[in-house]
């Protein structure tokens, strides 16, 4: 593919037709990243404060965004000796706390050359900022645009590095496949154990607790308190988004819009009207993303985590079209492993930059 450039832009730089064509870019990617389209990436970096301090690239063919990658600069090791500068990277991953995947977008129409592009110019970028290497993580792993990054790699003659991998829980659509197929993955005394939680939670609320899709925009603060309500909420290292400053808006801002879409919805496990338990899900292409998880720490004991998850797979069989459902667990959440029968790989990319890299940000 002749012409393909490659542009880096601040946020606030964005035009509107920017902000069109990376759309378009999302919705026809070789795999769906619902974390970096435009309306769910902007506002993290707004609320989260790091619009200033994040670039976004983004590389066009005949004015059609190919491929989008945001960059940050981090410092890679502040502790050296005095006289010795630190180090620093450029990462891809930004906004931690609200992208619960690193995978680049990417069309099939643009492919290789378009990822090529946005690679170079990164790696441009990285030499103007004398950075040493390019950090992509939280990166799938088993899928086309990974080997699309590691042909990169070798079209560019720059060495690509994979380490940290690491699995999460995820589960396929079966068709034809047994009943129940998504509880294979669970062994037969943690589904005794399961059954033994379940009727102690029947008789500590007094009923059988329901579950709800939820799509009213009260939700969102139910999940919010319920969340904040427990460890994530007040032990050290918690994430709770209202604990925060600025996640709480971020929250709720990009689930309304996506509420509004159709394409975000809440599975909430509910005892006397109370939730117990709480999903949010966010639909992107094939796919269905488990973003957050809270539950009501007071009845932990007798699991209304586990309970949703098991809704959650029962819901998507059931009531969705959807192929895949990721849970977008951190590495080693051991307890959604046992729980969901499927693994998908993930992995962080690292490049190092040359010490001199002289070729252009584009593709003829």
């Amino acid at each position: 593919m002749t012409s393909m450039q490659a542009r880096i832009v601040s946020p606030s730089e964005l035009t509107s037709a920017d902000l069109a064509g990376w759309s378009e870019c999302a919705a026809s990617s070789l795999e769906p990243n619902p974390f970096f389209e435009p309306d769910w990436l902007l506002p993290a970096l707004d609320y989260l404060g790091e619009s200033p301090t994040t670039m976004l690239v983004l590389a066009e063919h005949r004015s059609a965004v190919q491929a989008f990658l945001p960059i940050a600069v981090v410092a890679a090791d502040e502790s050296g000796a005095a006289g010795h500068r630190a180090h620093s990277a450029l990462v891809t991953r930004v906004a931690p706390t609200a992208v619960a995947l690193g995978t680049p977008l990417v069309t099939a129409e643009g492919g290789r050359d378009a990822l090529a592009c946005v690679m170079t110019a990164i790696l441009r970028e990285a030499e103007r900022r004398e950075a040493d290497l390019v950090i992509m993580e939280w990166v799938g792993n088993d899928g086309p645009t990974a080997q699309l990054l590691r042909d990169v790699a070798v079209q560019t003659d720059n060495h690509l590095i994979e380490f940290d991998s690491w699995e999460r829980g995820f589960l396929h659509r079966r068709v034809g496949d047994e009943e129940c197929y998504w509880l294979r993955g669970i062994g037969k005394n943690r589904r005794r154990t399961i059954r033994q939680h379940k009727l102690h939670l029947d008789t500590a609320l007094g009923t059988s607790p329901i579950v709800r899709r939820r799509t009213d925009k009260s939700a969102i603060d139910a999940f919010l308190r319920l969340e904040a309500s427990g460890w994530k909420g007040h032990k050290p290292g918690g994430l709770a988004f209202l604990r925060q400053a600025g996640s709480g808006q971020f929250f709720e801002e990009v689930c309304g819009r996506y509420i509004d879409e159709g394409r975000l919805w809440f599975l909430s496990l509910e005892g006397d009207g109370a939730p117990i338990a709480m999903i949010c899900c966010l639909r992107a292409g094939e796919g269905i993303f488990a973003f957050r998880t809270a539950y009501d720490e007071d009845l932990a004991r007798f699991g209304p985590g586990v309970e949703v998850q098991l809704a959650a797979m029962e819901h998507f069989e059931r009531e969705t079209d959807a192929q895949w459902f990721d849970t977008c667990s951190a590495p080693g959440n051991q307890h959604l492993l046992g729980l969901f029968p499927d693994r998908r790989a993930m992995t962080t990319v690292v490049f190092r930059v040359p010490t001199c890299h002289t070729e252009a940000a584009s593709v003829d």
